[in-house]
């Protein structure tokens, strides 16, 4: 299926001719993405309803940060990076990113994080094709190790038993989230703060090994209007399904989704009452604001629309605008992120209460994820509904915004809606791998 002397042939000669280099990237076309056996070190993306999926294996190329400056330092990454990319055809290679909420933790993953795959499937409406990229410097030996990884990837994965899962309670936690809730609504009584959004965990007990890509199979199967993500690193890895794109762009257009406002069939309250309006408000503000430092043209509808999902609903304005040429992706991110649907307003104050109150988020739950490529353009989603995967415990995380005059029982409740949202998908994917096996038996 890969001539291996093609790509051998083309290596050499962008080797030769494309100096100076920092990465060299080689794409042929494939005829299908095969079945792939995800390791330690992997990336997916997806975007089901527009027919785009992403699968990267190993790194040819990262770069890692932290602290107050690290968007600054993935720039900084990013601009090496282009500047020295070479690749053989037409097509932009493709960059991953990623970054926690806060800019430190994010264990077991890096805080902040830009990095190359060394294999690159990618997949559209018209095309699926294999790239493969290495260290310039490297270029020699990258033959055979990219071989190796191939093989390796492309071996038909191990079937495995679908495990049983079994929720773990915590009536104590759930103790200490409504004691938070009281705690943020008098801040925000006290007008101290206007809006906070308060995280929750939930544990899963599996019975066996959780396969990753039975679980990101089902969650784009549960939810084809979100962006699918998932990585796999040192052992664990960190899955879900996003409603919200933090950062589209395309050329010099800019998309940004302002998204809160939610409701359920069990709710108290309707999507479009006032306590989902002003909570919704807040966002769109904020990115209008943001977006209005950096871009031109600043666009939002007048009124949100109703983003329905399998059992959510939300209330969603896509906010566009058109960037500068100077202006780069993690220039946006940086004035973009945290927007108060993740963290709250006014920005700084929710960011100081929610650090005293020790709302402690894992991996990159609520900060962001996706992709850049070699053109500049980008699609970075929230890293929403989702959970990280260690061993046999799968740790969900969901949260819900604070206003005056919110509830915390009902908040609690939101909170529910959202983890059973990606729990279905976990315990579906046990399902779908156990019928995998009888067919294939």
């Amino acid at each position: 299926m890969i001539d291996w002397q093609d790509i051998a042939a083309r290596l050499a000669q962008l080797a030769a001719t494309a100096q100076p280099a920092r990465l060299l990237s080689v794409t042929v076309p494939l005829p299908r993405i095969p079945a792939i056996a995800l390791g330690d070190d992997w990336v997916c993306w997806q975007r089901p309803d527009r027919n785009v999926r992403l699968l990267g294996i190993g790194r040819a190329f990262a770069a890692t940060s932290a602290g107050a400056g690290r968007f600054a330092a993935l720039h900084a990454a990013q601009r090496g990076l282009m500047e020295g990319w070479r690749h053989a055809n037409g097509l932009a290679p493709i960059a991953f990113t990623g970054f926690a909420f806060a800019s430190e933790g994010g264990a077991p993953l890096p805080n902040a994080s830009l990095w190359v795959p060394e294999l690159l499937l990618r997949e559209r409406t018209d095309a699926v094709t294999l790239t493969f990229s290495c260290a310039a410097d490297q270029a020699e030996a990258a033959l055979p190790r990219w071989q190796a990884l191939w093989h390796m990837a492309a071996k038909n994965p191990a079937a495995s038993p679908a495990p049983s899962f079994s929720l773990r309670s915590n009536p104590l936690a759930d103790a200490a989230f409504l004691a938070r809730g009281r705690a943020a609504l008098a801040a925000i009584d006290a007008g101290r703060v206007d809006k906070l959004v308060l995280t929750r965990t939930q544990s899963l007990e599996a019975a066996g090994r959780i396969d990753p890509a039975a679980v990101l199979a089902e969650l784009a199967a549960h939810h084809p209007a979100c962006a699918i993500f998932g990585v796999g690193h040192a052992g664990a890895f960190f899955a879900g399904a996003s409603p919200e794109t933090l950062l589209a762009l395309r050329g010099d257009r800019v998309e940004v989704d302002a998204l809160a406002g939610t409701a359920w069939q069990d709710a108290a309250r309707a999507l479009g009452d006032d306590k989902n309006r002003r909570e919704h408000d807040f966002v769109a503000r904020a990115v209008v604001a943001a977006l209005a430092e950096l871009c031109a043209d600043v666009t939002v509808p007048d009124a949100p629309e109703v983003m329905q999902l399998e059992a959510l609903t939300h209330l969603r304005r896509r906010v566009t605008a058109r960037r500068p040429a100077d202006v780069g992706v993690f220039d946006l991110v940086a004035r973009l992120h945290p927007t108060p649907a993740v963290g709250g307003a006014p920005t700084p104050a929710a960011l100081d209460w929610l650090a005293r109150h020790n709302d402690l988020r894992g991996a990159w739950y609520t900060g962001g994820i996706g992709w850049i490529d070699a053109a500049g353009d980008c699609d970075i989603a929230v890293a929403l509904r989702c959970g990280l995967f260690q061993g046999h415990t799968a740790t969900l995380y969901a949260g819900a915004g604070f206003v005056a005059g919110s509830d915390p029982e009902q908040e609690l409740a939101e909170t529910e809606a959202k983890f059973a949202a990606i729990r279905a998908a976990i315990v579906a994917s046990s399902a779908a791998a156990a019928t995998a096996r009888e067919e294939a038996a």
